[in-house]
């Protein structure tokens, strides 16, 4: 990919289910130095064991929340992907969410604006919003654009921390492209699922994990909203697309809004991902599942830049319990 030969570029949240594929992909290309960052560097060690050696990667072991020295570096890209989603540190740490998400946003965009000023050198972030940000769900199924931020978590919500955090984060992106001419796009991802190294806190790889180890998979709630998702893949693509095409100061909806299939509730994600695997769903609960209203997040935008999404939910489900499995092999 030509856009990147002969660049720079940092992805924080190296580890994670996109920053990792992000990494490994950006490596593929020639000529492209990339700096992997991360909190853990046994993680890093593991995750890109294939890359240590080489003259091409390297990496940055510490929270992003901590002020960021590149030394004499010199970035072009930054794609902060930076940011818990354990379930559990929604409501134990939620600090823990915050801070990356923040204070990690304006240590890039602080680096990025000294970068040009020092050495003339204008970078561009990709910075990693979130389809939180059009709050909680409403009286019936709902597609958003970007303009549709006015409805918000209410703050003792137990996603307030993140979804807050998110929309701050924009503001404050949106601000040094005001104020200084920083150049930020942003993506705002909805429910990304695929293969990755290292599982995170989410049904999806919960469900995963129980299949393939020959486990039935138990669903516990009663009203499950649908939701908008994407395969990581698409992902991929779709950051390409925004990081080479998108327009200074802009967010784009990182969406299938609902095609190919692309929009289940964790329910019917639980009974792909057993009829595939072999295993049974269970519900013991006193009445049926019912589905609540979901939402979507409208591409248009984003399909405006030429991207289309290319994998279905069977099929994109189907392809991570493949690899899920030849990993677990090796």
């Amino acid at each position: 990919m030509s856009y990147f030969s002969g660049k720079t570029v940092l992805v924080t949240g190296a580890t994670g289910l996109v920053g990792s594929r992000l990494v490994n992909e950006l490596m593929a290309i020639e000529n492209v130095q990339v700096i992997a960052l991360s909190r853990n560097e046994q993680k890093i060690k593991t995750v890109f064991i294939e890359h240590l050696k080489k003259s091409e990667f390297s990496y940055i072991a510490q929270d992003i929340s901590e002020p960021l020295n590149l030394g004499k570096r010199v970035v072009d890209i930054i794609f902060h992907a930076a940011s818990p989603i354990s379930r559990d540190m929604f409501i134990t740490a939620p600090v823990s969410i915050i801070n990356p998400n923040i204070f990690g946003t304006i240590n890039l965009l602080e680096l990025l604006h000294k970068q040009e000023v020092e050495s003339g050198k204008r970078g561009r972030m990709l910075l990693f919003s979130s389809m939180a940000v059009y709050g909680d769900y409403s009286d019936t199924d709902f597609v958003h654009t970007e303009s549709d931020t006015a409805r918000a978590y209410t703050l003792n919500h137990r996603n307030a921390p993140y979804s807050e955090a998110k929309r701050l984060l924009e503001v404050i992106a949106t601000s040094y492209v005001k104020q200084y001419n920083t150049d930020v796009v942003i993506a705002r991802p909805s429910s990304i699922y695929g293969d990755a190294p290292i599982h995170p806190q989410t049904p999806f790889f919960e469900f995963v994990d129980l299949a393939l180890g020959g486990k039935d998979i138990t669903i516990q709630s009663s009203s499950i909203p649908r939701t908008d998702l994407i395969h990581v893949d698409d992902v991929l693509s779709g950051l390409f697309k925004i990081i080479q095409y998108g327009e200074s100061g802009q967010a784009y909806n990182l969406s299938s809004n609902g095609d190919l299939g692309n929009y289940a509730a964790v329910d019917e994600i639980a009974e792909i991902i057993a009829s595939i695997a072999g295993v049974n769903v269970h519900y013991p609960i006193s009445k049926a599942v019912t589905h609540a209203p979901g939402k979507k997040l409208d591409n248009s935008k984003l399909k405006s830049l030429g991207w289309e999404p290319q994998i279905g939910l069977y099929d994109g489900i189907k392809r991570t319990l493949e690899i899920e499995r030849n990993r677990m092999e090796k």
